[in-house]
């Protein structure tokens, strides 16, 4: 595209391919693909739709989570920037990368969030964490190799100490890490010919109930679902300390372990100079009813790095992909509707249920049903409802792109 053609294009900027983000992109240009005097960008650091809700069971190598963003794009009027954003002067409206930067017109924030380490010593340098596709795969080599080394170590302390998976918080990602590991474990026992008794699962939670946003009642059967797994349950117990051979805990306990991975919280990453967007807790960007940044209506961001308002609550909406799905959705609809010169339409977010994977056949959860009800739900259908929840993202995905299959 020659420069002087590009200078007079109105370009939409998309920063993050992950649920919100690559939904946005996408209904953008399905929604635009007659408006030639409009360009569409989107930028990520990696060449790959990472399907996040999965990501604990690529941790244990049952399943690929990875589309790569060709599959997605092709024959579309997108042009896609593999590039680690540095920073983002909202005044001059550029985005800066390592190397280069990219002016916009209209920008859509859905870059996600890092993991939070809370200062906790040792933690950042030792623990594993589960945010990317890389993070998955170490993960399983880890834990294929502590299998190996456990069935050759003659000294039972040693090899306990292999075998001794811990997982800090017990949030919806780290009851789901642990319920995979419990699965495991089983195999990993079996394969090398290691005694089960050797092996052993543990969940620390700060609070006194495991994924509470859920309720007591949910909380109390996955509690008694990951025991009858086999994972050991420590609740009201916080993480003081790490090293690459031990945990320390706020119960004036030490357990040794080869295996600590945190999914104790999150926050998200400030990369706007001066700090002239206005944040929130966590980071997130405060928006107004139509997701647009306060003092920068151009700027929208969606997901984890939204601080939406549910108007019938007043409170922030949680980060979860159903909700950066909807967001992503509708901030391609209003980009459309201000260049059209149309209203924007407020977010209303529609909280159609959760589900919880426990591993294997098992979930817990509940959806919404009509006239206000909902059911909860343990067990094998659970688990086809969440393997429904997740088949809906592709069959979307498909919808949008009409160029592609998962194979």
């Amino acid at each position: 595209m020659k420069k002087q053609q590009y200078e007079k294009l109105r370009h939409i900027v998309v920063v993050g391919a992950g649920y919100g983000g690559i939904t946005a992109v996408l209904r953008l240009a399905k929604k635009l693909r007659h408006q030639n005097e409009v360009q569409i960008h989107l930028v990520d650091k990696n060449s790959y739709h990472l399907l996040k809700t999965q990501l604990h069971e690529a941790a244990v190598g049952k399943r690929e989570v990875a589309i790569p963003i060709e599959h997605l794009l092709r024959r579309r009027r997108i042009l896609f920037h593999l590039e680690k954003v540095k920073s983002i002067d909202p005044d001059q409206q550029i985005i800066h990368f390592q190397k280069g930067h990219l002016a916009f017109d209209f920008l859509v924030l859905a870059l996600g969030s890092k993991t939070n380490f809370y200062g906790i010593p040792g933690l950042k340098e030792h623990a594993f964490t589960l945010e990317t596709l890389t993070d998955a795969q170490r993960i399983h080599e880890h834990i294929a190799r502590n299998c190996a080394l456990a069935a050759s170590e003659p000294e039972s302390k040693r090899r306990k100490n292999l075998l001794r998976f811990i997982v800090g918080g017990g949030g919806l990602t780290g009851v789901e890490v642990a319920a995979e590991f419990a699965d495991l474990v089983v195999k990993c026992t079996i394969d090398y010919r290691v005694s089960l008794a050797d092996a052993e699962i543990v969940l620390i939670e700060a609070g006194q109930h495991l994924v509470p946003h859920l309720g007591e009642a949910l909380s109390a059967k996955i509690s008694k679902e990951l025991s009858a797994k086999g994972v050991s349950i420590m609740s009201g117990t916080k993480v003081l300390a790490l090293t690459a051979d031990a945990v320390t805990l706020s119960s004036n306990m030490t357990l040794e372990t080869k295996t600590f991975v945190w999914t104790g919280g999150v926050h998200i990453a400030d990369i706007f100079q001066d700090k002239k967007i206005k944040t929130g807790r966590l980071g997130r960007i405060r928006v107004d009813a139509c997701l647009r940044a306060e003092n920068y209506p151009f700027i929208y961001a969606i997901g984890d790095n939204a601080l939406a308002m549910n108007p019938e609550t007043g409170q922030p909406v949680p980060t979860a992909a159903q909700f950066a799905l909807q967001q992503g959705r509708l901030v391609a609809d209003n980009i459309y509707a201000y260049i059209t010169g149309k209203s924007c339409k407020p977010y209303a977010p529609r909280v159609i249920g959760e589900v919880v994977s426990l591993g294997g056949h098992l979930a817990v959860g509940w959806m919404a049903l009509p006239l206000l009800k909902k059911i909860t739900f343990v067990g094998f259908l659970g688990s086809l409802i969440k393997a429904a929840i997740q088949r809906k993202h592709i069959l979307l995905l498909r919808k949008e792109s009409r160029n592609w299959s998962m194979r």
